[in-house]
């Protein structure tokens, strides 16, 4: 999916920073839709980087201006425009063929209940 470049990608975080105190941060500037700390699917174990849906483009803008550089913590966090509209689906560690509904759900559709293994 592409971004309408509303869909921020902030990093240099600390494994403390929680979505809780993201969205606090920017909400200051503009409305948040979604805050996805990303975390390594098996351990659990932040990432470092996170991905902050704003509502509009100006609210994104805003985000870049005011917190690309902002300190959170004891880190220096960096906000830019993200490369993908959201962030991509965590994918299991091992190949399992075509599309077929596992652990997270249907490859195709991503529901967790598709009925479909071929088509959605």
């Amino acid at each position: 999916s592409n971004n309408p470049g509303n869909n921020l990608f902030v990093s240099g975080l600390s494994s403390q920073t929680d979505e809780a105190e993201l969205e606090d941060l920017f909400s200051k500037h503009g409305k948040v839709i979604k805050c996805q700390v990303m975390r390594d699917p098996h351990t659990k174990e932040h990432r470092g980087f996170a991905f902050v849906t704003m509502d509009t483009f100006d609210d994104a803008e805003r985000c870049k201006g005011a917190l690309s550089g902002f300190r959170v913590g004891d880190r220096t966090i960096t906000v830019e425009t993200a490369k993908r509209g959201r962030p991509r689906t965590p994918t299991p560690g091992h190949y399992q063929g075509g599309p077929k509904v596992g652990m997270y759900g249907c490859e195709c559709c991503g529901k967790r209940r598709c009925v479909s293994s071929t088509s959605c």
